[in-house]
């Protein structure tokens, strides 16, 4: 039977998973709202018989939208499936750099909701890591929420990673006024214990987050 502390990292997880769902959910619908917006358009000016060589312009212009927007979708379908698929095993061999540019890009929704902009500042080429890779998205969520929850609106978080003496470091750094500092944080209780499935280290300025992992956890 789990123990509690294993209860409470089930619970958090699957909220974790719930709230990308939701992202995701929201996001693809705003997409086939604006296709479908767009069809319906060129459908009216059809029906007005308005199609003539001056509308050219204008039909490209809804078209070029209208593939925007399947872009945008197709690039949001692959960042779930990735990010899925991170659940697949305990240990796996992975770029930390691309389990958080799916973490952000399933997140955008919320941030902008909040008026804040999520910017990467990545190490290029940085090695692959064998870790956990769903726990470590989980931790830098937590973060990440905790940190959108604090900032005032027309604020940045950078989220930065380099490497270094065997290990990854992820920044996580706010940039503008933070409100109530006390308002999103949560357990430190589950940090200790991801920290420790994941045999990494944080720390925690003013400010600044800062999350190492080793590039083996075996």
């Amino acid at each position: 039977m789990e123990n509690k502390n294993e209860q409470d990292l089930r619970l958090l997880h699957l909220r974790f998973i719930g709230k990308i769902l939701a992202g995701f959910t929201h996001e693809i619908k705003n997409y086939m709202a604006i296709i479908k917006e767009s069809a319906g358009l060129i459908e009216d000016m059809i029906n007005l018989e308005k199609s003539t060589k001056s509308d050219s312009g204008q039909y490209l212009e809804i078209t070029r939208s209208i593939e925007e927007q399947i872009e945008k979708t197709n690039d949001l379908f692959r960042y779930l499936n990735r990010f899925s698929h991170r659940m697949d095993t305990e240990l796996s061999t992975f770029s930390v750099n691309e389990t958080l540019e799916e973490l952000s890009a399933l997140l955008t929704r919320f941030a902008n909701q909040r008026k804040i902009s999520l910017e990467k500042d990545f190490q290029k080429d940085i090695p692959s890591i064998n870790s956990n890779p769903s726990m470590l998205q989980l931790l830098v969520f937590q973060f990440l929420e905790e940190k959108l929850t604090i900032l005032d609106k027309n604020s940045s978080l950078i989220i930065k990673t380099e490497s270094a003496n065997g290990s990854i470091a992820i920044r996580i750094i706010p940039k503008g006024n933070l409100l109530d500092v006390d308002k999103g944080k949560f357990s430190y209780e589950f940090q200790d214990n991801v920290v420790r499935l994941l045999r990494g280290s944080i720390s925690q300025g003013n400010k600044e987050t800062v999350i190492t992992i080793p590039v083996s956890i075996r």
